[in-house]
């Protein structure tokens, strides 16, 4: 028996190794590990770009190819397991482990250690590179170019609230899908602002938030306070402060902050349960 498709690489003609006691398929493949090489990649239902964005991963991913073929690898996320076809073209061998992650929202890379230099591609917030060395406000990195070293954090350092980070986000439009500073959206703020919390286990749908993320409390919006995660049909957004939710949602197509009582009265006029789920991290 297959499990949830999104998490699950099998398809009837191949399926991961793991899987074989577990799925039927006509053939299996252990999966080599391919790192994210460019700023970041969109994961794919088919091989075909008008399939549409499943998500996207970051540079400095992971992610373990079962199948590679006319320009697409079928694979699977290492961080949250998310399963689809990226672009071959996004991923590479992997280098040495990541040392930095990007802590600003989005910054460049450079040919040179020289602002005026070539731009060779913007990373987002969270994306890891290898750091190399250093040249006056500039550190190389592993693969190629430049980023200002104040733009970057050691890996394992933390935001503790991920509020913060989430909140950095406002203004950012909306992009199904998407989970960088130029688009993202509900569950993809939740994730990015959680993961840069050191909460890794985070998953990537709003579904499978409001089942794995926390602790339940009663779906109800007066009981919501800071830092609560309320869930909604299709839809997740987070209390930045009493009464007041911030969502990367389709009414401004940008992340935005609304009265949560707003958002409650918006969903009830289609839905006659519009909380779903409310989830406390702490």
């Amino acid at each position: 028996m297959k499990g949830d498709p999104r998490l699950t690489p099998a398809r009837d003609d191949l399926a991961a190794d793991y899987l074989r006691a577990i799925v039927k398929a006509g053939r299996y493949a252990k999966g080599e590990p391919r790192q994210v090489r460019l700023p970041y990649a969109p994961l794919h239902a088919r091989p075909d770009v008008a399939s549409g964005r499943l998500t996207e991963a970051l540079m400095g991913e992971i992610a373990i190819v079962y199948e590679d073929a006319a320009g697409w690898s079928w694979c699977q996320l290492a961080a949250d397991g998310y399963v689809g076809y990226m672009p071959s073209v996004a991923l590479g061998e992997p280098g040495p482990e990541p040392s930095h992650k990007v802590g600003a929202l989005r910054t460049f890379i450079y040919a040179e250690p020289n602002l005026k230099s070539k731009v060779l591609g913007a990373v987002s917030l969270g994306s890891m590179v290898a750091a190399e060395g250093s040249e006056d406000v500039f550190t190389a990195i592993d693969g190629g170019g430049w980023v200002f070293s104040e733009h970057l954090r050691p890996v394992d350092e933390m935001e503790p609230d991920y509020l913060t980070t989430a909140i950095r986000f406002v203004g950012v439009p909306y992009l199904w899908g998407g989970k960088t500073s130029l688009g993202l959206d509900c569950s993809g703020l939740v994730q990015v602002a959680l993961r840069f919390a050191g909460i890794l286990d985070c998953p990537r749908d709003s579904d499978m938030q409001a089942a794995e993320l926390g602790e339940a409390i009663e779906p109800d919006a007066r009981l919501a306070q800071r830092g609560d995660l309320v869930f909604f049909p299709g839809h997740v957004g987070m209390v930045i402060d009493d009464g007041v939710l911030l969502h990367a949602n389709a009414w401004d197509m940008m992340v935005s902050p609304h009265p949560l009582r707003y958002v409650v009265a918006e969903v009830a006029k289609k839905h006659p349960s519009p909380v779903t789920a409310i989830r406390r991290l702490a």
